[in-house]
């Protein structure tokens, strides 16, 4: 993971973006994110919750595996949360282009990162005999595709690609 935040770094000084004009992402857009976050704390939520009603250290690996999966792309999903909202407030065009070239990459990153994810959920859920993790495993799922189009427009709204 240490080696992938080098490689980011390197490559946003040297990856080109198009020419970003001030404010090209918005509050609205931000706000958009905060909407998800709250459906993803929900979710999170519930997971601990089903954790927290079992016997001491009796939660089922599969579950445990879930909680840890899904909080991984949530801690993802902050941080380009973090960086739209920085984007839509710059009022310096050259600001704005340091960060977009940063979102560009974690947007992109996150986009890769999110397939291999529902592999492993898919895995996870197909694995394990607990019933609740079947119908939040659905949950997840469709709060995942929630994230993949929000960023996938917010993507398009700066017109980003791919590095």
């Amino acid at each position: 993971m240490r080696y992938f935040r080098t490689i980011v770094l390197w490559a946003s000084l040297f990856l080109p973006v198009t020419s970003a004009s001030a404010n090209v992402l918005t509050p609205a857009d931000y706000q958009s994110f905060q909407a998800l976050d709250v459906k993803m704390l929900a979710i999170g939520d519930d997971l601990y919750a089903l954790i927290s009603t079992r016997p001491e250290a009796h939660a089922p690996d599969c579950l445990m595996q879930l909680a840890f999966k899904f909080d991984a792309v949530q801690a993802d999903l902050h941080r380009i949360s973090t960086l739209v909202g920085v984007a839509a407030s710059m009022t310096d065009n050259a600001d704005e282009l340091r960060v977009v070239r940063q979102l560009n990459l974690a947007a992109w990153g996150f986009v890769e990162q999110l397939k291999y994810h529902r592999l492993i959920l898919s895995s996870i859920v197909g694995n394990c005999s607990e019933k609740e993790v079947g119908s939040k495993g659905q949950d997840i799922s469709r709060a995942w595709n929630d994230a993949a189009t929000l960023i996938q427009s917010i993507i398009k709204k700066f017109g980003g690609s791919s590095p």
